[in-house]
């Protein structure tokens, strides 16, 4: 068998896609999948499933292939397609290393959890994939992969939800999970009120409102811990993200000066908190954001993100940043639906010029991605106390910039008033704000 076998390749890719598949996908997808891999009844009349193809048209075996071309158990050196990493979302359920076809017209790469909602969009990638790819032997002429009834009304579906498709978000923000240990670590400044805080008790509620509220995902923009926390205070966080995530409503992050601090607790009680962190991405509880774009719930909306200082998740503990400048950030390029930035600095608009240490207005302008919304944490108050105003700012350029407040209550203006959280609702019509007391 010759090298760049397109027929082997996708055999192979796609069934790595098929084993990654879990049992919560939208049956359609799998049956989908199943259909063009082995047969089955979303399969063309005409066509002939890559299984049979790979048998018939292929001289020599798969694993030949493979030991050739991969670690002997799977293809892991593509030539003959292109390839890419699952979506951020979908790196949990796929095995370490492993690449996923990318559909030849849309340059999307073929998701795994599927839900009802987005299996005409899977549905319609997935019908991009040649009917008889180039193998050893001639095809025999074949044209059409899937059903073609099915494949029109997913095109047609797909088609329209790309028009103005919404997507709820849940926006969260200064969780500061451990907060109240500080009446007991001492470190920082306390509150005359930090009995009456549970940063458990919070992150429990934003989970109910979350799922009251069906919204597609959660945004956090930044400290998310404290800078002491315990680890029973981290198993509950634990445990409702997880919640979250069975549930299909993931959680996206960056992460704020505290998270920073919490790699290195200096209280006996106290664990390592970006360890925790880390944990949570690798289990999928968490999907970090940054300068790329990430599909929201494998929606339409693409969110950006950048964590205070410029310092992700694995970097914290190796890279002390000085700051960052909006002329050395630079966003990948996204997809025509709307877009989302989250930061964790403090900022123009709610600051001025002499005291912010990011100016808004000049990122907003300099960046190659026109956001339809700015999220921005790290305030714990609305400006000038303001509970109806305080919290919504546009840039020069009209760029909408919202803010949420702390979701715990650290600061002064929330002693005698409820810290809330924000459900936005985000299409290419624009963004509406709902609060929630937490």
């Amino acid at each position: 068998m010759s090298a760049g076998n397109e027929l082997t390749e996708l055999y192979d890719s796609l069934a790595v896609l098929y084993r990654s598949l879990p049992s919560e996908a939208d049956s359609e997808w799998q049956e989908a999948v199943k259909s063009v891999l082995y047969g089955g009844e979303l399969l063309a009349d005409e066509a002939s499933c890559y299984g049979a193809q790979q048998k018939d048209r292929n001289l020599g075996k798969r694993k030949e292939y493979a030991r050739r071309h991969g670690n002997g158990k799977r293809v892991t050196e593509f030539s003959a397609i292109t390839v890419a990493e699952p979506r951020k979302f979908d790196c949990r359920y796929v095995p370490s290393g492993a690449k996923l076809p990318i559909a030849p017209e849309s340059g999307d790469v073929l998701p795994v959890k599927v839900t009802t909602e987005e299996v005409d969009q899977a549905i319609a990638l997935l019908a991009e994939l040649p009917a008889e790819p180039t193998a050893d032997r001639s095809d025999a002429g074949a044209d059409v992969l899937l059903d073609p009834a099915r494949v029109r009304q997913a095109r047609q579906t797909a088609s329209q939800s790309t028009g103005d498709e919404e997507t709820t978000v849940l926006f969260v923000s200064d969780t500061h999970l451990g907060y109240e240990n500080r009446a007991e670590t001492g470190s920082g400044k306390t509150v005359s009120w930090i009995d009456e805080i549970s940063s458990r008790e919070t992150i429990h509620r934003i989970r109910t409102i979350a799922i009251e509220q069906d919204v597609d995902a959660v945004l956090h923009t930044g400290d998310v811990l404290d800078h002491e926390v315990d680890a029973v205070t981290l198993d509950a966080a634990a445990s409702s993200l997880d919640v979250l995530s069975q549930l299909g409503i993931p959680v996206y992050c960056i992460i704020g000066t505290h998270d920073h601090n919490a790699a290195n607790p200096q209280h006996s009680e106290s664990v390592d908190g970006v360890a925790w962190l880390k944990e949570q991405v690798s289990d999928g509880n968490l999907i970090e954001l940054d300068t790329t774009p990430t599909a929201v719930a494998g929606g339409s909306l693409d969110a950006y993100g950048v964590s205070a200082e410029n310092v992700g998740i694995d970097d914290v503990e190796t890279y002390n940043s000085l700051g960052w400048r909006p002329s050395g950030i630079a966003f990948g390029a996204a997809s025509p639906g709307p877009n989302v930035l989250c930061l964790h600095e403090g900022m123009t608009p709610y600051r001025s010029q002499s005291v912010a240490d990011i100016d808004l207005d000049e990122l907003v302008a300099e960046s190659r991605v026109s956001f339809d919304c700015v999220l921005v944490g790290d305030e714990h108050r609305p400006k000038h106390d303001d509970f109806e105003n305080g919290y919504t700012f546009e840039t020069q350029d009209g760029t909408p910039v919202l803010y949420t407040g702390p979701a715990v209550r650290v600061s002064w203006p929330y002693r005698d008033r409820d810290a809330f959280v924000t459900v936005l609702t985000i299409s290419d019509s624009g963004i509406t704000t709902t609060r929630h007391t937490v």
